[in-house]
């Protein structure tokens, strides 16, 4: 087993997500700004993906390589992610106020959006640092604490009110529980004795706002013909594969800039990288 895994650092991974999740194009945006975010870090070996789901996300980045372990509570989502090929060492069921592993058995342990779907997160850190090695790495991606006033529907507002209301649907829409600053983050981090070595936000605002209108467009959380046609129901059909090039061609340059796009004092999404003391 390597001591590092190999991470995709120069891939180009909107073509990627687009083609990965051409059924939801504002998943494909959003993730693929995650995923460039993350291959910027180094992940000591062996890796606890903890909320994997498919295995899809994990694999536009790493890969199929040893060191990589998976486990989600989502049981629809474990089948997919056994049979992805990516984590070699198995996939367990697991919730994150009790992982099924020894202590320190993990040179990092990574969530990429899932954190903020917990309701006590400070219930679940415990776990995560449990199995955590003395100077292993805790990854987190996580919507910012900017995430709310970034929305289009937030910032287009006629009032204050309909602003909250529209945020407040979004956090229905998304099952988001919290959005946490990145001192926030130092304090819960430091209760579990990992301390916060990098914060930094990701997904530009003008982003967060195309994703937030993309939503809009493509029917998310309701039905659009769009999401019909993409329905697996309809994958016997035989249209979607020329349906998913035609999403791929269409998106990948107007989409370019807002993968491209910089940030700096403030974006939608938070990366939060702690170690773990002695």
């Amino acid at each position: 087993m390597p001591d590092t895994l190999h991470v995709h650092r120069d891939k180009d991974f909107l073509s990627d997500f687009l083609r990965r999740y051409w059924f939801a194009p504002p998943v494909a945006l959003w993730r693929s700004v995650e995923a460039k975010t993350l291959s910027t870090l180094d992940f000591p070996a062996p890796m606890l993906d903890f909320g994997c789901g498919d295995g899809r996300f994990t694999e536009a980045i790493f890969g199929k390589q040893d060191g990589i372990y998976g486990c989600d509570i989502a049981k629809r989502e474990l089948p997919a992610a056994r049979d992805s090929g990516v984590y070699r060492h198995g996939v367990q069921f697991a919730d994150g106020h009790y992982l099924p592993y020894r202590d320190g058995a993990f040179g990092t342990v990574y969530s990429n959006s899932v954190i903020e779907h917990i309701p006590d997160p400070q219930n679940v850190l415990p776990e995560l640092a449990r199995v955590l090695r003395p100077g292993g790495l805790l990854v987190l991606t996580v919507p910012s604490d900017r995430f709310r006033e970034l929305l289009d529907g937030v910032r287009t507002a006629p009032t204050k009110e309909a602003a909250e209301q529209y945020a407040r649907s979004v956090d229905q829409l998304f099952a988001h529980y919290h959005y946490h600053t990145a001192d926030e983050w130092r304090v819960l981090l430091a209760t579990v004795n990992v301390k916060l070595i990098e914060v930094r936000y990701y997904v530009s605002p003008e982003t967060e706002q195309q994703w937030d209108r993309m939503n809009r467009t493509y029917g998310i959380g309701k039905r659009s013909l769009f999401n019909v046609l993409a329905s697996p129901r309809l994958r016997p059909l035989g249209f979607q594969p020329a349906m998913a090039r035609m999403v791929h061609d269409r998106l990948i340059a107007k989409l370019r800039p807002y993968y491209d796009a910089r940030v700096t004092d403030r974006g939608g999404g938070l990366l939060v990288v702690g170690r773990k003391l002695n």
